[in-house]
């Protein structure tokens, strides 16, 4: 009841109903037919299964003289009728006119959303990939992955239910790398969107955590230079609200483009857009408000040039650097002029893997920097390190002077493909390279395993404050005088 009134309140102010544009309802008619343009009209050529013109009784050879409001589809090309059944609703019945054996016949259909075009894509795809088909034997969950896809569509209220939804059967597969990313976090991901332009966004992701029937939401990462650091946000911080909405039912809360299992949410935000995010530091004290301006598209380089530092009093000597991903060879070009001039001094060095991976030749580059180095390294590591950073971890594990730190990596190895799908969102799906991965793991298997730390710090987000655990372990090791004599004699420059 309280919920009700709440959102009624929300709505008769009009704040829900602007702020629903973040989360609109399903657009799009989609009937589940394949249509040729004759002379006569546009026939139906083929009608697929579970589609809603299956349940309409619209049948092969069908031609269609009229669709609601649409009378003149004789007239009309193929093209014609889909850009304006793309306009439609995602919801609604129509009647529909056809021609069949030279009778006319009225029928009724309620067409699916064109989100089920995705749906279908998705069941396609993994029907026709060797992992998922190897996987079938043990599991079982291709018989009816189309239906099920089909109907958490047909059944969500929103477009980003619809991607929950999706994700959630997807990740019956327990596969890394497996995952539908909705646009507005594949655009912020890449710092650019569609048509190029820089996509400005708050630089956070916050992470779900359910305990009993509780569902809580922590920030877990926050991009260095990005406007949700700099206001003042913290690791730890439980966001509670944004713009007055709990964040559990906030429209601006959209999935992060991690696995469905890891529950990371980012918030969406207009450029320029100033939104107020309510956080709770320290568990029982009374929430704070932050007013946070989307006024930067800060991307995975503008991070770890960022983060680059020496840590100062509290860690004399040792510097940092986050490697945010590995994907473009600008990062080798990053990390090897820090080790030159910004950390050229530090007697030890703390390289944070935290996070996304990347490319195997960025990995490779990176492994053989750290060694040339020769000061002492440690690792931050933990259970979001996934990728290309496992591998990379794996390779530096064991070397003279290098010491991971934090806990077992994700165990999500394998490298991934994109497929496009409707409105801009991408299909994260998993391409066949693991005999390349495995030549830089000397032939063992990580995916599911991950890669164990040599000192393992618990990491528990919930309230954090911005206290780090796992560098709090990393510079106290470093710290020693074992590793500072170890650091004097080793030190190599690039």
């Amino acid at each position: 009841m309280k919920t009700t009134l709440l959102l009624l309140s929300l709505a008769a102010s009009g704040l829900y109903a602007d702020e629903a544009r973040f989360d609109p309802p399903l657009k799009g008619a989609y009937l589940g037919v394949e249509l040729e343009k004759t002379g006569r009209g546009l026939r139906v050529v083929a009608v697929k299964k579970l589609s809603s013109a299956e349940v309409a009784g619209i049948q092969a050879g069908d031609l269609l003289l009229a669709f609601g409001d649409f009378e003149e589809l004789p007239r009309w090309s193929v093209r014609q009728l889909w850009e304006a059944l793309g306009k439609l609703p995602g919801k609604g019945a129509y009647q529909v006119t056809v021609l069949r054996d030279g009778r006319k016949l009225q029928l009724k259909i309620t067409p699916d959303p064109a989100m089920v075009r995705d749906a279908r894509t998705l069941a396609r795809r993994f029907r026709n990939h060797y992992l998922f088909r190897g996987l079938e034997k043990k599991r079982g969950l291709l018989a009816g992955l189309e239906a099920d896809l089909i109907a958490a569509v047909r059944t969500s209220p929103s477009t980003q239910s619809a991607y929950e939804a999706l994700n959630e059967i997807i990740d019956r597969f327990d596969v890394s790398h497996t995952a539908v990313i909705p646009p507005w976090s594949y655009a912020s991901m890449l710092g650019k969107g569609a048509d190029g332009k820089e996509v400005f966004h708050l630089g956070l992701t916050a992470q779900k955590i359910v305990d009993g029937a509780t569902e809580r939401f922590f920030i877990r990462e926050l991009m260095y230079g990005s406007s949700a650091r700099e206001a003042g946000l913290k690791i730890g911080d439980e966001v509670r609200a944004v713009n007055s909405i709990p964040f559990s039912r906030s429209p601006r809360r959209t999935l992060a483009g991690y696995e469905a299992r890891h529950a990371m949410y980012t918030i969406q935000v207009d450029t320029e857009e100033m939104v107020r995010i309510e956080i709770r530091r320290v568990q029982g004290e009374a929430v704070r408000n932050y007013d946070v301006r989307a006024d930067r598209a800060s991307t995975a380089l503008d991070s770890t040039t960022r983060s680059i530092r020496m840590l100062g009093p509290e860690a004399p000597g040792l510097g940092y650097i986050h490697l945010w991903n590995l994907l473009s060879r600008e990062t080798v070009t990053i990390f090897e002029k820090a080790l030159r001039e910004e950390l050229g001094a530090a007697r030890g060095l703390v390289i944070d893997l935290r996070g996304r991976g990347g490319q195997v030749p960025v990995l490779k580059a990176i492994a053989q920097r750290v060694e040339a180095d020769g000061r002492p390294a440690a690792l931050l590591v933990d259970d979001l390190t996934r990728s290309a950073k496992e591998v990379l971890a794996y390779m530096l594990k064991g070397k003279k002077g290098v010491s991971l730190i934090g806990d077992t990596t994700a165990g999500a190895v394998r490298a991934a493909g994109y497929v496009q799908l409707e409105n801009g969102a991408r299909a994260m799906i998993p391409v066949n390279a693991r005999i390349q991965i495995e030549k830089l793991t000397g032939g063992e298997d990580l995916e599911g395993r991950g890669v164990d730390p040599d000192i393992f710090v618990e990491f528990r987000l919930p309230f954090l404050g911005g206290r780090d655990p796992i560098l709090d372990r990393a510079t106290a090791l470093l710290s020693t005088p074992r590793g500072a004599a170890r650091g004097a004699a080793r030190r190599r420059r690039l």
